[in-house]
């Protein structure tokens, strides 16, 4: 099975002479334990492919599977626990929660998903961040 199947997914932003079509029949694969790169010219789509992978926003047509799974075809709030379960994105503004300290935002998904923070985990990920210092920190008080 693969991890991530695009099938023939297209997204078009308004209608008529408006139109614009940000992406037209994308295909691919992913197979597990492999890394892809997107690249392009500014307004080839790569965003607009991200965020349908991400489930950001929903294809005009076509099918994105996730492990097998149709992610269009789940209900929203099921979707929206997938998402948070599955789906990790690094945007290029860090979007991180400024009233929250650096330790606080790390643990925020997982206290959204109703679940105990993971101590050891959380030191593992401050340490390999290099932010142990930093825990208590704010997102403004970070470079």
């Amino acid at each position: 099975m693969e991890l991530l199947e695009v099938q023939n997914i297209s997204k078009t932003y308004g209608a008529g002479e408006a139109a614009v079509h940000a992406l037209k029949q994308a295909s691919f694969t992913v197979p597990k334990g492999e890394f892809v790169a997107i690249v392009g010219e500014s307004g080839s789509g790569k965003t607009t492919l991200l965020n349908l992978i991400g489930a950001l926003d929903t294809p005009t047509s076509g099918k994105i599977l996730i492990g097998g799974k149709d992610v269009f075809a789940m209900r929203e709030r099921n979707l929206t626990v997938f998402r948070r379960r599955n789906i990790g994105f690094i945007f290029q503004n860090f979007n991180l929660i400024p009233e929250l300290t650096v330790e606080q935002n790390i643990v925020f998904p997982v206290l959204l998903d109703y679940q105990k923070p993971d101590s050891r985990y959380l030191e593992e990920l401050l340490t390999v961040l290099g932010l142990q210092a930093r825990r208590r920190h704010l997102p403004s008080q970070l470079s």
